[in-house]
């Protein structure tokens, strides 16, 4: 399957979403980022400069309108991630953190079965996470 690259204006254009300033901003670092990024590398980055609120409220306005996943890496730190979509379609799939670099990666290739859960229930996040060593980190600890 071939990815399709948008910018992030695109995307939410595509969301209920308003295309505010930081919002942008924010899923662009987001975009780019290639291991998930965190609440700490974006407040600090020179492309950021607003309240720290206004990032908190961006990243929950984002997660909430399902185009960011937040996750958490080996070391318990939390990432955020870009959601892939598939045919218009959140795709259940597993994600690796290395337990030493604390990379984290989408597992996109490998699809989780469909969890049925009981009457009643409100199924709101599935993780599947793998812990372990990227293959850089893996090379050099041989």
């Amino acid at each position: 399957m071939q990815k399709e690259f948008v910018s992030a204006g695109e995307i939410l254009k595509k969301s209920p979403l308003k295309a505010t300033r930081w919002r942008l901003v924010l899923l662009e670092m987001i975009m780019k980022s290639t291991s998930g990024i965190s609440y700490q590398e974006l407040s600090e980055s020179k492309d950021f400069e607003g309240h720290r609120v206004t990032l908190y409220r961006a990243l929950r306005d984002l997660e909430d309108a399902g185009i960011i996943e937040k996750l958490r890496d080996a070391s318990g730190n939390v990432k955020y991630m870009m959601k892939p979509k598939e045919s218009g379609s959140h795709r259940l799939h597993p994600h690796f953190s290395c337990r030493i670099c604390n990379s984290m990666v989408c597992l996109t290739d490998i699809e989780l079965p469909d969890i049925s859960l009981p009457a009643g229930y409100t199924r709101e996040q599935v993780v599947c996470l793998v812990y372990g060593l990227c293959k850089s980190c893996a090379s050099t600890t041989s």
